[in-house]
């Protein structure tokens, strides 16, 4: 069950104050996420400028002392006479005046001569550390001295020769880290990677903890979800390449992340406040529209019911109400009309006014319940396609009013009703008159019909197909009648009568057609064996060889019962079932042909096809994918087809021929005699074969006629490059005729009936070995 209005306004207001809360929030919390982003790493950057100004400044701090100290002569002598206590002396004061909290004495292999701590211990390769210092000329390098950490530098003593270095230096320690985040706002954290070495100005951290891990290990949980507390930024200082240093600035985040929290809760409170006044607002809205809308559902429930005059009692209805009900009025009025005319289009065909398939349907079904006798006729105008092509549908829906007008006159006289099954196919009631028969009555209808009609100035004759059922005698119910009543009008078109009155047992036939094209589609989708392909045997006259056959569909039903191959190809063809079977039956031909060969025997075989073959777009790729599949030559193959068949649809059909011969395959005319092919149209079709038709063969040796035709006949086709078959030999005579004529190939009963494959096999080594 839907909503109701007034929930969906509320909703739909709320939901918008919620949209664009939520909106505004996501909104707010992308924005300013990335600022605060880009804030801390605007930070980090500054931080680094600051600690990088910061170390440069102690850098020349200790350049400046150094060369100072190696300069004065005192020391220099000092040094080169080796006077510990001077030297001693000099290192301390001269430690005490920068603050220096590394002074150093080495001699040129790198032994310690004197220093300002008492406890300075130089690694064992106290030479390679003085050459790395050196490496660095007079910049700053950070080294590990005694396990503390010093931003040192180191210059030589010379008198004039290098007698000795001096290295000075700042320890790097909490304090210094301190001071640095004190100037920066930044954790700062310096940590030798070798040794192990740490500073910082991060207190709270344990000491036997790894205190990068500590840094990016630390997390904090806020809104469902833990967020680091550092961000952290690393750069590697000047150090010695046995002792990486590297200094880790970390932006404390807890402060951003409080801040904007705080903000997000302030907007959520914010958000729910002016929910809540949406809420109240919009129903207040919503109860002013629904109130004066479910007054108009009740009177729109009464127009249902037919009280057109209904109104609402809305006391200060909006402009807008009083239209909408006004609108309601009126359209009470126009509904009362269309019903009127929707009733009788259900009912009715437009044109003519006559009643529908349905509304027939239940008419009859009234006649029905009576005891009276009628006939039920069904009327087909012939040729009306025709009028419409040649003088336009105008015309011909004209014809079909002015046929319908003197149908009402005779059905008014006769107590009858009229029907339009659509197109150009009437039916009509007539009750039977006492003392007078059916015939008479159809005649009186049909002589009406036929009477010539003025249709916009033109004078136009009409035929009609009639068929009559009797009822109750020929059938009892609405579907059987009218069922019936068009198979007798399908009957007299068929056989070019007028008038065709239904017979008993008509309908089961037409019934049993249908099963049979049933049976056939599911035969072929099945394929079990019921269809299969016979070969009837071709005699080359010219050497006395059998090397062609004709393919020839036989079925036989599950039942056991045979079904003629005239029979249900008609019905595959007006089903539209020809193309699917023809399908089946070139793959069949095709596989056999191939098998023959495999056997050593090369056999040509026929195949026949109808219009609706040539026609289809699939046949002719079929061919060649069937053929390439079972490694099959074209040459092996004829496709035979009527003339009857070339003349449905000549220009696409010798299109197809065309194709046919490029690929290689064999055109063969069947029925060649008895259709309409001219001289002129033989010369055009694209064919290699004619075929005599059998009724010129079949009294070949009795008929002088048939014989002049046939000779005739015969050399025609040679002059025009053809290659002749006769089919329906019978006898021994008409074959020595045929050879005379040089026919070159006979076919017929005469040589052998239609062979399946196996059988065809067999008689046709009896055929070699009497041969």
């Amino acid at each position: 069950m839907g909503t109701s209005l007034k929930n969906r306004i509320i909703l739909l207001c709320v939901g918008l104050v919620l949209l664009t809360s939520m909106a505004s929030l996501v909104s707010f919390w992308w924005s300013t996420s990335h600022f605060n982003e880009r804030q801390v790493q605007q930070d980090l950057k500054v931080a680094q400028n600051v600690y990088q100004q910061y170390l440069k400044a102690k850098e020349r701090l200790l350049v400046t002392a150094a060369t100072v100290l190696t300069a004065d002569f005192g020391f220099k002598q000092a040094v080169a006479t080796r006077d510990a206590d001077t030297i001693r002396s000099v290192l301390y004061n001269h430690s005490q005046r920068i603050d220096a909290d590394l002074m150093l004495l080495l001699d040129v292999r790198g032994k310690m001569i004197s220093a300002n701590q008492a406890d300075i211990v130089l690694p064992d390769d106290s030479r390679a550390l003085m050459k790395d210092l050196l490496a660095n000329g007079e910049r700053s390098t950070f080294i590990v001295i005694s396990g503390k950490l010093y931003q040192a530098i180191i210059l030589p003593i010379k008198a004039p020769r290098t007698i000795a270095f001096s290295i000075v230096g700042f320890a790097i320690d909490e304090t210094v880290a301190l001071e640095l985040k004190d100037l920066t706002s930044m954790e700062m954290s310096f940590i030798g990677h070798a040794s192990g070495l740490k500073a910082s100005s991060i207190m709270e951290y344990p000491s036997e903890q790894d205190l990068l891990g500590y840094i990016h290990g630390q997390r904090i949980n806020r809104w469902f979800k833990e967020h680091p507390v550092f961000i952290s930024a690393e750069v590697p200082l000047a150090a010695l390449e046995s002792n990486p240093i590297s200094v880790v600035l970390s932006a404390d985040l807890s402060r951003h992340y409080q801040e904007f929290d705080q903000l997000v809760l302030t907007i959520i409170l914010l958000s729910c406040g002016t929910i809540v006044l949406g809420f109240i607002a919009s129903g207040i809205l919503a109860n002013n529209l629904t109130t004066p809308l479910q007054q108009l559902t009740v009177m729109a429930k009464q127009f249902a019911q037919g009280n057109y005059l209904a109104t609402i009692t809305e006391t200060k209805p909006s402009k807008e109400i009083c239209e909408l009900v006004d609108a309601f009025h009126e359209m009470g009025e126009d509904i009362q009309t269309r019903e009127k005319q929707i009733r009788f289009q259900a009912r009715h065909d437009n044109l003519t006014g006559f009643y529908n398939r349905s509304a027939a349907l239940d008419l009859l079904s009234k006649h029905l319940s009576g005891s009276e006798q009628f006939y039920l006729v069904a009327i087909d105008i012939k040729g009306l396609r025709h009028i419409n092509d040649k003088l336009g549908p105008r015309v011909g829906d004209s014809c079909i009013q002015a046929v319908a007008e003197r149908m009402k006159s005779v059905t008014e006289a006769m107590k009858g009703f009229n029907a339009r099954l659509g197109g150009d196919e009437f039916l009509t009631v007539l009750s039977a008159k006492p003392g007078s028969t059916k015939q008479a009555c159809v005649t009186q209808l049909l002589s009406l019909l036929t009477d010539c009609y003025t249709i916009q100035g033109l004078d136009i004759t009409l035929r009609f197909s009639v068929g009559v059922v009797c009822y109750p005698e020929q059938a009892q119910t609405p579907d059987d009648l009218i069922r019936r009543a068009l198979i007798a009008v399908d009957t007299a078109a068929h056989a070019g009568d007028e008038v065709y009155y239904y017979q008993d047992g008509e309908d089961e036939e037409h019934l049993e057609r249908l099963q049979i094209i049933d049976e056939l589609k599911q035969a072929l989708i099945a394929d079990d064996g019921q269809l299969f392909m016979t070969y009837q045997p071709k005699l080359n006259l010219n050497n006395q060889q059998i090397d062609k056959v004709e393919s020839l569909i036989r079925w036989k039903r599950s039942n056991g019962d045979w079904v003629s191959p005239e029979l249900f190809i008609d019905l595959a063809e007006q089903s539209g079932l020809i193309v699917e079977l023809t399908q089946w039956v070139v793959g069949t031909v095709v596989m056999q042909v191939s098998e023959w060969l495999s056997q050593g025997l090369t056999m040509k075989a026929a195949i026949n096809v109808s219009a609706q073959d040539i026609a289809d777009d699939g046949f002719l790729p079929h061919l060649k994918r069937i053929l390439a599949d079972n490694n099959v030559p074209a040459n092996l193959i004829t496709i035979e087809l009527t003339e009857r068949d070339m003349i449905e649809n000549e220009a696409k059909g010798i299109a197809v021929l065309k194709a046919l011969k490029s690929l290689g395959v064999m055109i063969s005319l069947d029925d060649y005699g008895v259709g309409q092919t001219s001289l002129g149209r033989l010369k055009m079709l694209p064919i290699d074969e004619l075929k005599l038709d059998k009724v010129f063969i079949l009294k070949l040796d009795e008929s002088h006629q048939d014989q002049c035709i046939v000779h005739s006949t015969i050399t025609l086709g040679h002059q025009l490059g053809f290659c002749v078959v006769a089919e329906g030999v019978e006898n021994q005579p008409s074959l020595d005729l045929l050879e005379q004529m040089k026919c070159d190939y006979a076919q017929g009963y005469h040589l052998s009936r239609p062979l399946a494959a196996a059988d065809f096999s067999k008689w046709l080594g009896r055929y070699h070995e009497v041969g």
